[in-house]
């Protein structure tokens, strides 16, 4: 009770400086990403285009959505946005610990700070720019729960409204095509489309809408499917801000100064060769199929037998998400509040997990605190700290989850049955 008490004192601090701060950043007309979905709500309620909106680079879902609490005004939509990402903050911490431990009639406290601090970092950098992946993850985490209660339909829901406001998530269909989770993909698709077509059509107008996701598709989804180019960010893509494995990749076999964004007079150049593009993509691709096969050597063609095996899954898949998109940002990486949550679960004991299996997972955990410190290293960053803190966890979690489908005794069934 009285560690209770001391958590909840020290969450409640802590949340009362960095509103002091979010609110000094307000008098300081510091808006940051804020101001860009305050524009774009602006403009559905004015009827104006979204088409080719500078900096607003999404589906015009969430302008729709967020369009009412723009009709209150700057200020209001300012805090009130930031208010609702610190309560997801909290759930996604919620849906993580559900995941990892469903059936526990009391979760130890150590499981409701450490994994929120371990993230920390990549939430405030989310709060300060007022960006929307905290939303995105509670949204994905949602979706995963609801799988691992066997609920395909509705598992779908929320993943398909995640990819409707940002498209980043995608990718983790290819995990549920892989699991043959059919109606689950199914009900995403819908979702999607739902989203996507139909949501803003009352606001927008069916074609106009129609007109304004296909401006969408062809200007940012369309250059990284066809070239693995991120949209159009261009070389900024390539600043390092980006932790992706594929920006990450092009800073080190490619000459390109890694301080773009940050516009300094000195460049930062961390490259080992100078390839061609074509070069670079294949060298990408060879990645994404190692880890791929990494995967499913790890998981296996069976599907899981144990909801901790179940879990470690979701872990990895969010892993990889963060590795193979076009674009990983800095505060993309709160993302990982799920992997260190089962990462912690695992190192609790009582798992048929191997020795190395164990220091890989420390390894992991301290790694991540390493890149955090790294943060406030642009050469740090350019070498790309926080990409070979997901890698850590990738090879730790794909030793993990092995340990637990070929060490583990036989279970009655497959998880959620």
């Amino acid at each position: 009770m009285v560690g209770t008490r001391i958590v909840l004192l020290v969450s409640g601090v802590l949340v009362i400086l960095l509103t002091a701060y979010m609110a000094g950043k307000y008098l300081h007309h510091d808006f940051k990403d804020a101001e860009v979905w305050y524009d774009a709500g602006r403009r559905v309620l004015e009827g104006r285009t979204l088409a080719n909106l500078p900096h607003y680079r999404y589906p015009p879902t969430f302008a729709v959505l967020v369009a009412p609490l723009c009709a209150l005004g700057f200020a209001p939509f300012y805090f009130v946005w930031y208010l609702i990402n610190v309560w997801l903050f909290g759930v996604s911490g919620a849906l993580a610990r559900g995941i990892c431990l469903p059936n526990a009639p009391h979760v130890p406290l150590r499981y409701h700070w450490r994994p929120l601090l371990l993230v920390a970092a990549f939430a405030v950098d989310n709060l300060i720019l007022g960006q929307t992946n905290i939303l995105i993850m509670a949204l994905v985490y949602l979706a995963f729960r609801d799988d691992l209660r066997n609920r395909q339909w509705r598992a779908g829901i929320p993943l398909g409204a995640a990819i409707a406001i940002k498209a980043f998530p995608a990718p983790l269909l290819a995990y549920f095509l892989f699991r043959v989770r059919l109606r689950l993909v199914a009900s995403a698709l819908l979702s999607c489309a739902f989203f996507l077509l139909l949501v803003p059509a009352p606001a927008r107008g069916f074609q106009r809408n129609l007109r304004e996701v296909s401006d969408w598709g062809q200007r940012v989804a369309m250059p990284y499917l066809s070239r693995g180019q991120a949209g159009d960010w261009g070389q900024h893509a390539l600043d390092f801000g980006n932790q992706s494995l594929p920006g990450v990749v092009r800073r080190y076999l490619t000459r390109v100064d890694a301080q773009v964004m940050a516009r300094e007079s000195a460049p930062i150049y961390v490259n080992v060769a100078d390839l061609s593009s074509r070069q670079v993509n294949l060298v990408v691709l060879g990645l994404f199929a190692a880890l791929g096969l990494g995967f499913m050597a790890a998981c296996g063609l069976r599907r899981p037998r144990s909801q901790m095996e179940l879990a470690g899954e979701y872990a990895l898949a969010t892993v990889l998400l963060l590795l193979v998109s076009a674009l990983s940002w800095t505060y993309f990486f709160v993302m990982l509040l799920l992997p260190v949550v089962v990462a912690l679960r695992l190192l609790e004991g009582g798992k048929p997990l191997t020795r190395l299996s164990l220091w890989a997972l420390r390894v992991a955990l301290w790694g991540l605190v390493a890149a955090t410190v790294l943060l406030g290293s642009h050469y740090g960053r350019a070498l790309g700290n926080l990409c070979g803190a997901s890698l850590l966890f990738f090879f730790a979690l794909t030793m993990a989850r092995r340990d637990l489908r070929t060490r583990s005794p036989a279970a009655s069934g497959p998880a959620g049955d």
